[in-house]
């Protein structure tokens, strides 16, 4: 009985002090890291990739975060959400339609948190992998009936409170209004937002205007996929540090509120290209060590949370009888849209010329996947690669994949799709799930997104610890 009597006591201290905690401390730096398509299985995969191929850090770092939950994410027409309807669920914490942005199933326009954040006096920063137009970074500025309103969209970032932004591109519709990216980069620039590229990404905190950040390949609206980079290329992680630099210099002293997303991890899963996906998993984790750095230098001021909008791909980790050969995957050097060009390169043949041979493709999949290399190949699985190769040829079938961001060469998606599972690795979807996602907070008042059970909750449980809204 005294046993009990004091066990209740301490429920009780402890409750009363995270309530104290909770009134008497609001985080002054505010960190919202979104893993577009960044289901549970996807980011413990990537750490399971990690640990057998060496080609990452052993533990993805969120995963030691103290506050470790799961979310749904269902949209108001839908059980299974798309970016749009997920970005305004996490943005606004208001419940939308598939394909509506920044505006409630009634398609009147509902405010954000970077928008409560900014009206309170604190700094916004909105950063992206993909088009700063897209989907889920827009949804913390903009309002639209519909997602793919990218003029729109961009128009109203350039008339936005958002004082930080960065991202591969600006998102055109040319075939639509005859307009490039390079048009709308000039509607931006020419209302009063500085463009930065490259290395003046390292200059981004001696600017007092709102800046915007692109990727330096003026030609892309995505970054490229963290396996494709090459020296040189902009990364998440450079955008982060530019917007914490930023940020910092121009509302250090009362705060900022900063979205980060990592977008390309979704293009991945709807590819059901693995690697790739993994490997974006390690660059957005590479992009919170930038935040976590911060953080060090000023633990009692900082939170951060990351989650993500949806999961996508449906990925399974393990396959057949009870195995997982991940290190495996160590062959695989490039992304299926690279590896597709590389495809399209060797197959390249003029009108009338023979195309190369069986045994030929046999080398190129060696090279690339180490099919019949590293990776053991069945004579029936085989069969069903050369027959796709040779249907690849005729004129009366494409012979192609075509998923949301991409269109891959039937016998290459076939040939990743067998080293996958070669790899203990399922990905049988190719779009988005209504599964739940992870929940990931450390810092000041961590312990309330112990609470969340929606992603509704999350930028509501932000505001009223930042002090956001009275």
């Amino acid at each position: 009985m005294k046993k009990n009597v004091i066990e209740r006591t301490v429920v009780l201290l402890t409750a009363l002090v995270l309530s104290f905690n909770v009134s008497a401390k609001a985080p002054k730096y505010v960190f919202y890291f979104i893993g577009d398509g960044m289901g549970i299985n996807e980011a413990y995969g990537a750490q399971l990739y990690n640990k057998a191929t060496s080609n990452g850090p052993e533990y993805v770092n969120f995963f030691n975060f103290p506050v470790r939950t799961f979310v749904s994410t269902y949209s108001a027409s839908s059980l299974v959400t798309d970016s749009a309807a997920a970005g305004t669920a996490l943005a606004t914490g208001v419940k939308t339609y598939n394909d509506a942005m920044g505006v409630g199933a009634d398609t009147v326009a509902v405010t954000s948190v970077a928008d409560w954040a900014k009206n309170a006096g604190f700094g916004v920063g909105v950063a992206t992998t993909v088009g700063i137009n897209h989907a889920t970074p827009a949804a913390f500025y903009a309002h639209a009936v519909s997602r793919n309103e990218y003029e729109k969209i961009a128009g109203q970032f350039a008339s936005s409170k958002v004082d930080f932004a960065a991202g591969g591109g600006v998102i055109n519709e040319k075939k639509k209004t005859g307009h490039d990216s390079a048009f709308l980069e000039d509607m931006i620039s020419n209302s009063g937002v500085t463009i930065l590229r490259g290395e003046q990404l390292k200059s981004a905190a001696s600017h007092k205007e709102r800046v915007l950040c692109l990727g330096n390949n003026t030609e892309a609206t995505d970054l490229p996929y963290a396996i494709d980079r090459k020296e040189g290329d902009t990364k998440l992680a450079d955008f982060v540090q530019a917007g914490v630099d930023y940020l910092y210099a121009n509302y250090g002293k009362k705060g900022f509120f900063f979205m980060v997303e990592g977008g390309s991890i979704d293009h991945a899963g709807h590819s059901d290209d693995g690697v790739a996906d993994f490997w974006e998993i390690n660059d957005f984790a590479e992009a919170i060590d930038v935040v976590l750095a911060f953080y060090n230098q000023h633990k009692d001021e900082t939170l951060i949370v990351v989650t993500a909008d949806h999961e996508t791909g449906a990925f399974m980790p393990g396959a057949g009888k009870y195995y997982m050969n991940l290190e495996l995957l160590v062959a695989q050097k490039c992304s299926e849209d690279v590896l597709n060009a590389k495809f399209r390169e060797f197959v390249g043949v003029a009108e009338g010329e023979s195309a190369p041979s069986w045994e030929d493709a046999k080398v190129f999949f060696a090279e690339h996947l180490g099919l019949w290399d590293s990776v053991r190949v069945d004579p029936r699985t085989e069969n069903a690669l050369k027959e796709a190769y040779f249907r690849s040829f005729r004129k009366d079938e494409s012979g192609n994949v075509v998923s949301l961001y991409s269109v891959s060469s039937r016998v290459v998606s076939d040939a990743l799709d067998y080293f996958n599972k070669a790899a203990g690795c399922l990905w049988p979807h190719g779009t988005h799930t209504g599964s739940p996602v992870g929940l990931y907070a450390m810092g000041v008042n961590e312990l309330e997104f112990a609470k969340c059970k929606d992603n509704t909750d999350i930028p509501n449980t932000i505001a009223r610890l930042a002090k956001y809204k009275k």
